[in-house]
């Protein structure tokens, strides 16, 4: 079984969260200019496309990008850390694509600092 996998990279939002426990600065609210790149993995059947990134594109704007963009995440997710919402983003994309199709994702927090989340 021969699997492909395709992505779309550039996708932007910012939002602020906080960490009231953390030690350092991060206790108090700041903001990220997060980056998200969707990966989807799966067998071809026939030829053609895998998926229509146009369609992802779309998803994801709606899905992702207009809930967050320029959002307080504190306040919008159960769990604000760059896992959690690799996580949230996963759950909010996967009940709108082939079941066939795997899905993974990297969240960018900052140029140096990524997490990456994959799922079936």
């Amino acid at each position: 079984m021969a699997l492909v996998r395709v992505g779309k990279t550039g996708f932007r939002f910012n939002a602020l969260h906080s960490f009231p426990g953390d030690a350092g600065y991060d206790r108090h609210s700041h903001g990220h200019d997060y980056e998200l790149q969707v990966m989807l993995e799966g067998e071809r059947a026939g030829g053609g496309m895998l998926y229509d990134m146009r369609r992802l594109k779309e998803l994801v704007a709606r899905e992702v990008i207009a809930p967050l963009d320029h959002g307080d995440l504190d306040a919008l997710l159960p769990d604000s850390s760059l896992e959690g919402l690799a996580e949230w983003i996963w759950g909010r994309l996967r009940p709108h694509l082939p079941a066939a199709l795997r899905l993974g994702l990297i969240v960018w927090e900052t140029r140096t600092i990524y997490a990456e989340f994959w799922g079936t």
